[in-house]
């Protein structure tokens, strides 16, 4: 009994961690199918399931997991007995057939199981079915959101950020640069993926400036531009555009030109120097009234 339990719990521990989850159940036997948000045709994918049981006397449990276009080497499962508030996963191995076409396509999950009530003479036969949906993509199809400061500063580095998402299948070979028509950017300009997998993302970063004899405040188009394959070679492309103000710094000016836009106004955390001069002046000047305000009470106690 003890090898029992054990089983159990390393069944359900090790089930992978997939982008979809289908609950199916009834009031007795609950069964969760985890499996890959995006499915590749010819590709092999593991639909994994979690049986568990929140009533006494269940037993002979079957899942059957049917889609015309998905190949199983074998789609039941089917477990003797269960007892109340335990689990046991399975793995199922699948395929999408060849020639399946992009998008949505649709799989039936079956329970069937037994079970004997208090007044029941033998077990009841009782059964439930769910329709999932899975989404298959032959090619790979990567998304593109980047984002760059409202504001920066001429000669000064700055950030490019964001994300690629792929929606599609694998994807391979991502390379990526930034560059403006408007002005010479230097710094990082480069970002290199190796391989993207179906539904995933990566964060990428350019740290780039400007030339420094940008005499003219200057709206620059940043243009981001790259290229990515599929896993036969075919090379797919990827764009986007962007807009940053570029000014020079002031001379009474120091910290960092991020910010953001309310209506007409750009409020940045640039702090003049004179600013800052004002107020260390302002605390002295405080500090000594503080001071000569104790020392006149003290005056006045004697």
């Amino acid at each position: 009994m003890k090898y029992y339990y054990l089983f159990i719990f390393v069944a359900f521990f090790f089930i992978p961690a997939y982008g979809m989850q289908d609950t199916i159940s009834d009031s007795n036997v609950q069964v969760i199918v985890n499996y890959p948000d995006i499915l590749t045709p010819q590709d092999n994918f593991v639909l994994s399931s979690v049986v568990k049981t929140s009533a006494d006397q269940v037993s002979n449990i079957t899942i059957t997991i049917s889609s015309p276009e998905v190949n199983m080497t074998q789609n039941q499962f089917h477990i003797d007995s269960l007892s109340k508030d335990s689990t046991l996963g399975n793995n199922f191995n699948a395929q999408v057939k060849n020639g399946t076409p992009d998008g949505s396509f649709l799989a039936n999950v079956e329970v069937q199981y037994f079970i004997r009530g208090f007044f029941d003479q033998k077990p009841v036969k009782n059964s439930f079915t769910k329709v999932i949906e899975f989404n298959a993509q032959s090619k790979p199809l990567i998304l593109l959101n980047a984002q760059v400061p409202d504001e920066a500063f001429a000669g000064e580095p700055f950030s490019i950020t964001g994300e690629i998402k792929n929606q599609g299948s694998e994807a391979q070979n991502i390379q990526m640069s930034v560059d403006s028509s408007q002005m010479k950017l230097s710094g990082k300009k480069i970002y290199s993926l190796t391989n993207l997998e179906a539904g995933k993302s990566s964060n990428f970063e350019f740290v780039v400036q400007t030339q420094k004899d940008i005499t003219i405040p200057t709206h620059a188009s940043i243009h981001l531009n790259g290229t990515y394959t599929d896993k036969s070679g075919k090379t797919y492309s990827l764009e986007d555009s962007l807009n940053v103000f570029v000014r020079q710094r002031g001379m009474m000016e120091i910290g960092d030109a991020k910010g953001i836009w309310l209506g007409n106004f750009f409020i940045a955390p640039v702090v003049g120097v004179g600013t800052i001069v004002s107020t260390v002046i302002g605390f002295l000047i405080f500090l000594w009234h503080h001071f000569k305000h104790k020392k006149t009470q003290k005056r006045t106690k004697r």
